[in-house]
């Protein structure tokens, strides 16, 4: 940022070194040489100021639309966790607290026996082969 800052008098004096070379390869005489280097350091001087302005109002757009987009961005998480939380009371009020008891009882009355249940044909033939 330092060279931005010393832009509009680098850009001056550069423009007004390359101004009085050409004139004094053309063989300008001095006193119009000088006045021509006066003329064009000034007006690249101005058209620097202008450059810096332009490149400082950038700078500053950026850094403000990068903080604006911090802010929305800790808007939106706080947001999303002010939900999740909403949704988790929801959820909580929402299911009562049931006490199940079990009681484990011998007898459990199914009303299958053992006689009662068959067992697969597939079960025989895989027998059967395993047994050959």
């Amino acid at each position: 940022m330092d060279y931005i800052r010393k832009l509009p008098l680098l850009l001056a004096l550069f423009s007004a070194i390359v101004t009085g070379l050409a004139g004094y390869a053309n063989r300008v005489g001095n006193k119009e040489n000088m006045a021509n280097m006066v003329i064009v350091m000034l007006v690249f001087y101005i058209a620097g100021l202008y450059i810096r302005s332009t490149i400082f109002n950038i700078a500053d757009t950026i850094k403000k639309k990068a903080e604006e987009r911090e802010i929305e961005e800790k808007k939106r998480l706080a947001e999303e966790k002010k939900k999740a939380e909403e949704e988790e009371r929801a959820k909580s009020r929402s299911a009562p607290e049931s006490k199940v008891d079990v009681v484990v009882d011998d007898n459990l009355g199914t009303g299958i026996g053992d006689s009662d249940f068959d067992e697969l044909p597939i079960a025989e033939y895989i027998k059967n082969e395993l047994g050959k």
